[in-house]
């Protein structure tokens, strides 16, 4: 669509819409779309080694929440009874 002032000039060429802020976050929104759909395919061919990193990942995150939480908590109290 034509910006009304760029007619007034005399402006008869198409404009470039790759210096504004809506074409640079639909050419970012672009890219990860591709980014994704590259992963996904991976994932689809090698479904054991997909498994395997999220396995991993979740080993990893339980025990760093574990060490957190552990680190957290006050050492127990002993009561000696003699």
């Amino acid at each position: 669509m034509a910006n009304v002032k760029n007619l007034r000039t005399g402006f008869t060429g198409e404009l470039d819409e790759a210096s504004g802020v809506a074409a640079k976050a639909k050419q970012a929104a672009s890219y990860v779309k591709d980014e994704a759909s590259a992963v996904a395919m991976t994932a689809r061919d090698h479904p054991s080694a997909t498994s395997t990193a999220f396995l991993m990942v979740g080993a990893v995150a339980f025990l760093a929440g574990y060490l957190f939480g552990s680190a957290a908590s006050p050492p127990p109290q002993r009561r000696r009874y003699w």
